[in-house]
């Protein structure tokens, strides 16, 4: 054991130059890559931020949809590029409700309760940052409101 020891101690052979080198290059890669890593997992967290606020901003909107009475849904919740902010980034609110006729009872002159609009489609639309958007979308029904009534 103290044979050993006294080899080790006595062993001149230092550290070359080309050794530290790799050693440095290892280190630097090593480091790039964690800092890299820690950049782009913030600018993931930024982005799905943004989204979550902009899936709020859409539910509200769809939840609002319920306000309006059957007859004035279509004139009074449409919408264009109206201006939301989700927290501090501006954004856009697109609010598209679209008629619909399902072929079940017929359609146009055929149908068979006279009614020519069963459904009707709400899609809402936010989008920020140039490139960002997200859409949720419902269908409502004139049934709906006779229940929740």
């Amino acid at each position: 054991m103290k044979l050993l020891l006294n080899n080790i101690i006595k062993n001149d052979s230092g550290v070359t130059l080309a050794e530290t080198a790799v050693a440095i290059l290892i280190m630097t890669v090593l480091i790039i890559s964690g800092l890299q890593f820690v950049s782009v997992g913030r600018e993931q967290l930024t982005k799905e931020k943004y989204q979550r606020i902009a899936l709020i901003v859409a539910e509200s909107r769809l939840e609002t949809a319920r306000k309006y009475s059957w007859g004035i849904l279509s004139d009074s919740l449409s919408e264009s590029n109206t201006s939301v902010s989700l927290k501090d980034v501006p954004g856009t609110r697109t609010t598209v409700v679209t008629d619909i006729d399902d072929d079940f009872d017929g359609t146009d002159g055929s149908d068979l309760d006279a009614n020519t609009v069963d459904y009707k489609h709400v899609e809402v639309t936010i989008a920020w940052a140039s490139t960002q958007s997200l859409s949720l979308e419902t269908y409502i029904s004139e049934y709906f409101y006779d229940v929740a009534q």
